[in-house]
């Protein structure tokens, strides 16, 4: 819950302060409770010398004047833009099944914490050895799982020894590059845990800021882009995922398609998803998903554009629509022709991703994209809202 509180001694500017707040949380809701100070002692204690003032959380963010409705509610959509799991990215989780694919992905992984300067856990789900729903008590589960954390350590050791990095479990400090780069080395963590796959990695995404994933796997990880498990953990997650197929190959994000629609249209994922790509230097391809005759999409370009302003970019956006009987399919034709290194799909209370996800032509295309692909929701990847 955040804390706000207004500072003013009933005046007309202090009262036209807290309207404007009233405001501006109806616009940007959030869990909050208003504290109005006005007792001129508490003013001054709180480090307040000129009112009217307002303070987050104990960060001053307005003093001595009235800030307009517009200018709190950008306010709290910056304050949480900070506090997004995407904009922090300093844990990523990398869910493994010990197969090539996944293997891939942790490659992907290491070179993307390496350039955040994040750091990795690597999770392995023991799911094999069950009784009903309940993991067995028995000597011989707990030795298993040594035997799986050995195998688990061996993996992550050959699979990033072929980029020259010198994993050495259990790694309680960064791996060391070979080419002698201790400075850039990610920290690597490597868990078995017990429990059902996608279970395992829901529970995982609630304290991961990224989840990267690989798109075809043995059996349990990932077996198809959008499987059993990879489909749910791209509805279910509390994080960002990220889907990495088995032929990609991190070269940074220069161009990223930025998919939407109206109902997923979400001002603080925007500047999300921006903020994410100046990381990279790169540029948004915005590119709306609707039908033919669709109204209104000269509002939507409005707000883009406003949004993706607030955020300074270095490279201007690029605004598109896609129609056709097979929306992903044009998708995919406008990645190819415009060299487009990530596909970015950001849902409204998982309506839009889940339709998609549900139509055996989308699975096909996507898989026949080859790129990897950002699941951002809308209504649940936060920390401290």
């Amino acid at each position: 819950m955040t804390t706000i509180k207004v500072f003013g001694e009933h005046d007309e500017a202090t009262r036209r302060l807290r309207d404007n707040l009233t405001r501006a949380l109806s616009d940007f809701p959030l869990d909050n409770r208003v504290v109005e100070v006005s007792e001129p002692n508490a003013i001054r204690a709180d480090g307040v010398t000129d009112t009217p003032a307002l303070m987050l959380d104990g960060d001053m963010v307005v003093e001595g004047r009235v800030p307009t409705v517009e200018e709190l509610t950008a306010i709290f959509q910056n304050r949480y833009l900070y506090k997004s799991k995407l904009f922090r990215l300093q844990n990523i989780t990398v869910p493994v099944d010990i197969s090539e694919p996944s293997g891939n992905a942790l490659v992907f992984a290491w070179q993307l914490a390496q350039q955040l300067d994040a750091k990795i856990e690597v999770v392995y789900a023991m799911d094999s050895i069950f009784e009903g729903s309940l993991p067995s008590a028995s000597g011989f589960l707990s030795s298993y799982k040594k035997t799986v954390q050995t195998e688990l350590d061996a993996f992550i050791k050959d699979t990033l020894k072929k980029i020259e990095v010198d994993y050495q479990p259990p790694a309680q400090t960064p791996p060391t590059p070979k080419n002698g780069d201790e400075t850039a080395a990610p920290a690597i963590k490597s868990t078995v845990m017990y429990g059902f796959p996608e279970e395992v990695i829901e529970e995982q995404s609630r304290k991961a800021d990224l989840i990267v994933m690989g798109t075809t796997g043995r059996g349990g990880v990932a077996r198809n882009l959008f499987g059993s498990v990879s489909t749910e953990v791209s509805q279910s997650s509390h994080c960002p995922v990220l889907f990495v197929p088995m032929e990609a190959a991190f070269h940074g994000f220069k161009n990223v398609l930025y998919a939407s629609n109206f109902d997923s249209l979400d001002a603080l994922r925007v500047k999300q998803a921006v903020a994410f790509v100046q990381r990279f230097g790169g540029r948004v391809h915005f590119v709306h998903v609707g039908p033919a005759g669709e109204e209104g999409l000269d509002l939507e370009r409005k707000l883009f554009e406003v949004d993706y302003q607030r955020s300074e970019p270095e490279h201007p956006f690029i605004f598109n629509k896609v129609i056709g009987d097979d929306v992903v399919e044009q998708l995919n034709d406008y990645a190819f022709q415009h060299g487009i290194d990530l596909m970015v799909f950001v849902t409204h209370q998982r309506s839009f991703w889940e339709n998609l996800l549900h139509k055996s032509v989308t699975r096909k295309a996507l898989l026949g994209a080859g790129l990897p692909m950002l699941i951002m929701h809308a209504d649940d990847d936060m920390k401290g809202r």
